[in-house]
């Protein structure tokens, strides 16, 4: 009976109500609609109506600086996050800049890239110089124009995946301290264990038609990831997380308290508080507390979003997939046990069982391809299926920085003499 009279009621009262009430909700669909579709609109205008450029840099033999000299470097890249006012984010489409470090080998050797909006060239080589004094900076046409506009096809192949982190970001990866990469003097430089320096041996080895890209999309991030990161520390400590209250959980909160109040009266005993409890952090064993000390230090750093990609092609007659093991085992160089590693993220992994196998495969490298060509994932097109995840300073320094004399490939290709200024009484 009841049933029957609540959908009586909706048919014949409610439904005919909305109906008739047309105008005040439809056009408030039609905006939040149009909300979405006109951010998207100039946000890809913003993006396409600007110039990018690609920057080699190539250092001498004889540099030995730390990967701290490239945390510099980040720390005045981060500088450029501005959000911009709400006229120029709904208007102009703003966006805070994003950046792409990448490392390519082919038969000509390795190179190191810096793809960025050519508005910060200048601020990019100030930075690049005021690290690496003697390193060359130059612009340079893109490599991935040199390839087809769409792959794979008849000639070429390719395969290919993104990172992501196998635990939350406070956690931190291995990074060049670890590496003893820090405090080493330029006599002992031989003792130092660059990861970057398998890379480059790596990438030495290729022949022929084989490429590997390498890929870190990274753009300055606000402070979201460290209040994420003390949750984690007061939850490994026992530490009770104090939270802002919202206005439901005031009003419950101030009823319960009504009620104990009111409880207490009548008894007419105080209400005894709980014994405060042994502190957690006193009881921590030795690994713990070493989580504890690292993701803190992490923390204390700037953080970047980051996507990293990377991409194995080659032509089909060339094509060998023993070089896929081989870049995993490069990141696998960074992974800590009780801390944190580098995985694959198996939405965009170009290799699948099962179901339509080779059809969703295609599908995959091609999306791969043209989100890598385009350094899309912050933003449309190519951003749905990407895991962007936070980096510190020091960690994305430990997975991008310019090798030193301890990575001592032949095909990573350096500059032969120091770059020197001019003298300064010049006559111009």
């Amino acid at each position: 009976m009841a049933d029957t009279l609540l959908n009586n009621f909706f048919v014949q009262s409610f439904f005919p109500l909305v109906l008739w009430a047309w105008f005040l909700w439809i056009p408030i669909v039609l905006f939040l609609v149009f909300k979405d579709a006109w951010r998207a609109y100039v946000r890809t205008h913003f993006i396409f109506t600007k110039k990018y450029i690609l920057l080699e840099i190539k250092v001498p033999r004889e540099v030995a600086k730390s990967p701290k000299a490239m945390e510099s470097i980040l720390a005045g890249i981060h500088g450029t996050r501005r959000m911009g006012n709400m006229l120029e984010q709904w208007w102009d489409g703003w966006i805070t800049s994003w950046f792409s470090f990448e490392i390519v080998g082919d038969e000509r050797g390795v190179h190191f890239y810096i793809w960025t909006n050519a508005f910060f060239k200048r601020m990019l080589e100030s930075q690049i110089y005021a690290q690496y004094p003697s390193a060359e900076v130059r612009e340079v046409e893109d490599y991935t124009k040199s390839m087809p506009e769409a792959l794979p096809n008849d000639e070429w192949n390719l395969f290919g995946s993104e990172l992501v982190l196998t635990k939350p970001d406070a956690y931190p990866i291995k990074t060049y301290e670890e590496f003893t990469l820090e405090k080493v003097s330029v006599k002992e430089e031989g003792t130092k264990i660059d990861p970057l320096a398998a890379l480059m041996e790596f990438l030495g080895v290729l022949k022929g038609s084989e490429r590997i890209w390498i890929q870190m999309l990274v753009e300055p991030a606000d402070d979201k990831w460290k209040k994420e990161g003390d949750a984690l520390m007061a939850k490994i400590v026992g530490k009770e997380i104090k939270s802002k209250p919202t206005l439901i959980s005031s009003f419950i909160g101030a009823i319960d308290g009504l009620i104990g109040a009111a409880l207490s009266f009548n008894v007419g005993e105080p209400v005894k508080k709980s014994p405060t409890q042994f502190p957690r952090m006193m009881a921590l064993t030795p690994g713990e507390r070493e989580t504890v000390e690292s993701v803190e230090k992490n923390m204390a750093k700037l953080g970047f979003k980051v996507c990293i990609r990377w991409m194995y092609l080659a032509h089909r007659n060339e094509y060998n997939l023993i070089a896929v093991p081989g870049i995993m085992g490069v990141f696998k160089q960074f992974a800590s046990q009780n801390l944190n590693s580098f995985g694959l993220n198996k939405k965009i992994t170009t290799s699948i069982d099962y179901w339509f196998v080779n059809r969703r495969v295609t599908q995959r490298r091609i999306w791969l391809y043209n989100s890598y060509r385009l350094r899309s994932v912050f933003h449309p097109p190519y951003n749905a299926k990407s895991r962007p995840f936070i980096l510190s300073t020091s960690e994305l320094a430990t997975v991008y920085h310019f090798p030193g004399e301890v990575a001592a490939a032949p095909a990573f290709e350096r500059i032969e003499a120091k770059r020197g200024a001019p003298p300064p009484n010049l006559p111009i």
